[in-house]
């Protein structure tokens, strides 16, 4: 089983390009580290992900990711506990997740190309994008 480590450094090699990317020390903004997360490491949530989107700060990073088709994208919900649950909900319904408590993850294979746009239900400012191609 990998470590949470091991995960963190795939987040931020996914995610390079997202503000706050994972780390052991707090920002200079003062923020937790997202080390703080609580995720299940098991296979079926690292294997063929091809991207990992943080929710964390009531927003989704990166905000917008690149797949090809046929990949998987997982969603990690790295709020800190306390914090009201999150969704990934497709904005033309192809997928929606239950509501994801902090340390919950929700994953979806994409098998058509496409720019797919979506939102948290319960806040619906929080908007992202998955571009398949």
């Amino acid at each position: 089983m990998p470590t949470l480590r091991w995960l963190m450094a795939l987040l931020c090699g996914v995610a390079a390009a997202a503000a706050g990317c994972v780390s052991d020390r707090t920002t200079d903004s003062g923020t937790p580290p997202a080390s703080d997360c609580s995720l299940p490491l098991d296979e079926d949530v690292v294997g063929a992900t091809q991207a990992i989107v943080a929710i964390r700060g009531f927003a989704f990073e990166p905000a917008q990711v690149t797949i090809p088709v046929g990949a998987r994208v997982t969603w990690v919900n790295c709020e800190p506990d306390g914090t009201p649950s999150h969704t990934s909900t497709a904005d033309d319904g192809e997928w929606g997740s239950s509501l994801l408590e902090p340390g919950d993850v929700f994953q979806f294979v994409f098998s058509e190309a496409g720019e797919y746009r979506y939102y948290c239900e319960p806040h619906p400012g929080m908007q992202a994008g998955v571009v398949v191609q």
